[in-house]
């Protein structure tokens, strides 16, 4: 238990510092607000993206020290964090270098989605059942379309819900923190690396997670969930994630299926800024919402 602790607080260390050298060092020109919230976000035009480059090493280098390094639970999460987070690198890469709010296009990111989830399904040690309580439902093969699914739809959650500062790490931490609470093995060295960001992140955000920090949350969480068979609880201690992609979803499918907006803007917490409610009044009830979900979850599948 000592070590497992002292990771948590070498993961802080190191993303702290890491986070201070990279500011330093940037000399990029930083993110840029969407072509829709020019108005909105004007104020954070410029603002390096490197919070999730220095979480994601912070916490890797720190996971290195797990006594259990070699436990799936532990080395999977730990693939899918830099796997899925160099996606998301070369995204903000051409975000900058294009000086543009989108990089990939949007079926070009969901293919390398698809194509490094079903990698990781294909690798991975799963079990083909989904628990609910004390009922196993076994799904066979069609486990794996489901599996690869789960995880593309994560990370493309935890990737709509990063938009205001703070909003997405505070509000993965609830589901972060229900892994460590299955029997895994699972690292604490993320949980400690995102409190760091979350230092740099706090309003007004000197630093960005960017797509990179996006997806990494979201497949190290995903992976997590599959590994240790608890896909329907983590699912729901995610809700807040699923609400924002579903109201991204809800607005794409109106827009080109009846020529009219649901929401004056999207995701969730874009359209709430839209209607006048302050950013840290958003990002206060979307993290007490996360929590919510996560107590529950623990309640009703734990």
């Amino acid at each position: 238990m000592g070590r497992r602790i002292a990771v948590v607080f070498l993961s802080f260390t190191v993303t702290f510092v890491l986070s201070k050298v990279l500011l330093s060092l940037y000399r990029g020109k930083g993110t840029t607000p969407k072509a829709y919230l020019p108005n909105l976000h004007a104020d954070k035009e410029g603002t390096p993206i490197v919070g999730g480059v220095a979480f994601i090493l912070g916490s890797s280098i720190a996971t290195l020290f797990e006594p259990d390094l070699l436990s799936p639970t532990i080395g999977y999460p730990l693939i899918a964090l830099l796997a899925f987070g160099g996606i998301g690198l070369m995204d903000d890469f051409l975000k900058e270098r294009h000086r543009r709010g989108d990089g990939f296009t949007s079926l070009g990111k969901l293919g390398l989605q698809l194509l490094l989830s079903t990698v990781f399904v294909i690798f991975m040690p799963l079990r083909t059942t989904l628990v609910f309580r004390t009922v196993t439902v076994e799904l066979g093969r069609w486990y794996y379309p489901f599996a690869v699914l789960f995880i593309t739809s994560f990370v493309n959650a935890v990737n709509i819900t990063d938009g205001l500062d703070g909003l997405a790490s505070l509000s993965a931490i609830p589901s972060l923190l229900l892994l460590l609470s299955f029997r895994g093995p699972f690292s604490g060295a993320l949980p400690g690396a995102l409190i760091a960001f979350i230092w740099y992140n706090y309003p007004p955000a000197k630093t960005f997670m960017g797509d990179s920090g996006s997806h990494a949350l979201g497949a190290y969480i995903a992976v997590g969930a599959l590994l240790a068979n608890q896909e329907i609880l983590v699912l729901f201690a995610g809700g807040l994630f699923f609400l924002e992609l579903f109201s991204s979803l809800v607005q794409i499918i109106s827009i080109r299926g009846f020529g009219r907006k649901i929401f004056l803007i999207a995701p969730l917490h874009h359209a709430l800024e839209a209607a006048g409610f302050a950013e840290g009044k958003i990002v206060q009830t979307f993290v007490t919402l996360s929590w919510v979900f996560a107590i529950l979850s623990f309640v009703i599948w734990g």
